[in-house]
């Protein structure tokens, strides 16, 4: 590892985490290229905090609700407790909190299923996934969503939404493309679809990150040199704000199907150099 790769990887998750693209089949790819090994203990140490500079940009994009989200969860715990149950009808954010728990469920259980393919994908078959990819962007384009917002998504809403990210703990399956084209399948608002989505990002990489982060405690992992660690965080936390951004003003004046052509195109290079590296 050295600061120019650590700042290539931290530009990479940061930016393909929030844009429709796939962060883990670019990662892999890069990593391809650069002659990095997938498996080694110091690059999976380093994703790791990648994805916290990455969630921290969510937390400063989103940090009403997640603020709003802590103080529901904290005041369900309370009333629980003292028995009074958890009254969701009577707060949009107790509703959304368990709308983001069922949503995660479909993701930890493909998780469990498929941990082998996710964690030592071949080349060609991040390609033939960023093709997916560019299939549920092109189908986006031609649903047009509904108008419900966050207090009207039901839990049949939230667990269509949570199938689609389902699909996206596969490298090369967009995580945000498929959630944002689940939550418009499910008939909610666009703006909507897009907030949950992100919002839907917080337990989705930080579940991530808990299967990993024991190796960071145990001594079985070793992180890159301090100017590495800095570089690639600070890069990752940087861009991927910028994505959001750019995610939330593009999702209001265009179509998601603009990503397409270049997940499709994506996918022929992965698919190429699975065969020529």
């Amino acid at each position: 590892m050295t600061v120019i790769k650590a700042i290539i990887l931290g530009l990479i998750q940061g930016l393909t985490e929030f844009l429709p693209v796939s962060s883990s089949g670019h990662l892999a790819i890069a990593g391809a290229i650069m002659g990095m090994d997938p498996e080694a203990d110091s690059l999976l140490s380093f994703n790791i905090l990648l994805h916290v500079a990455t969630l921290a940009a969510v937390f400063i994009v989103y940090r009403e609700d997640v603020f709003q989200l802590i103080k529901a969860f904290f005041s369900m715990l309370g009333d629980i407790f003292t028995g009074k149950g958890a009254g969701l009808k009577k707060d949009v954010y107790r509703r959304l909190i368990v709308m983001l728990i069922v949503g995660t469920l479909p993701a930890v259980v493909a998780a469990l299923l498929f941990g082998d393919i996710i964690e030592n994908p071949s080349l060609w078959l991040i390609g033939l996934f960023l093709m997916v990819t560019a299939l549920l962007l092109l189908l986006s384009d031609h649903i047009a969503g509904g108008k419900k917002t966050a207090d009207a998504m039901s839990v049949k809403d939230a667990l269509i939404v949570g199938c689609f990210q389902g699909l996206g703990v596969f490298p090369g399956i967009s995580r945000s493309g498929s959630t944002i084209v689940g939550g418009l399948f499910s008939g909610l608002e666009k703006n909507t679809a897009v907030r949950f989505s992100f919002l839907l990002s917080i337990p989705a990489i930080l579940g991530a990150m808990a299967l990993d982060v024991k190796d960071l405690f145990s001594g079985a992992s070793v992180l890159p040199s301090a100017p590495c660690v800095i570089a690639g965080m600070l890069v990752a936390g940087i861009s991927g704000y910028l994505a959001i951004r750019f995610m939330l003003a593009i999702v209001r004046r265009q179509k998601l199907g603009v990503f397409s052509v270049y997940c499709a195109l994506a996918g022929i290079a992965a698919i190429v150099l699975n065969f020529t590296l």
